[in-house]
């Protein structure tokens, strides 16, 4: 039996969505793990009519971290394909933008990149780890994820 790719959707233009809340690689890592914290704040945002947005440098350090796990992968791809979810590019207009929060985040590209996307949507950072999360995000627009379902 053939496996079926469930293909992430890119983000139509910036000015016709609303990106409400951005996922970094630890919530992605939540939801991959089946832990029921990100689902349930997709769907309010869903219900309001927004999206939450998946960076996606962040989206690839998530598959490369889960590795061979096959249901975590999967997750991961249901995920990206939700339909109000939008998958974040990294062109080279964006490259250059999140290139300045590199510094702030200690190098990690990924952090980088999700935390650009917080603030040019001025939406809610999802994080299962405040505490590496750069004083550039206002402290109420971080929001933790548990790392374990309650």
């Amino acid at each position: 039996m053939a496996s079926r790719r469930v293909r992430p959707r890119l983000m139509p233009h910036d000015d016709e969505i609303e990106i409400r809340a951005v996922l970094d690689t630890s919530a992605m890592l939540s939801y991959a793990r089946g832990h029921l914290h990100v689902g349930e704040l997709l769907v309010d945002i869903a219900d309001e009519g927004a999206y939450a947005g998946l960076p996606a440098v962040t989206l690839l350090d998530a598959y490369a971290r889960v590795g061979g796990d096959a249901p975590a992968r999967a997750r991961l791809g249901v995920l990206a394909a939700l339909p109000s979810v939008a998958v974040l590019p990294l062109g080279s207009g964006e490259a250059g933008d999140t290139a300045a929060f590199v510094r702030l985040v200690k190098g990690d590209l990924a952090r980088a990149h999700a935390v650009w996307a917080a603030l040019q949507h001025d939406a809610y950072y999802l994080t299962s780890e405040p505490y590496l999360t750069p004083s550039a995000i206002p402290a109420d627009q971080v929001h933790h994820i548990p790392a374990d379902d309650a």
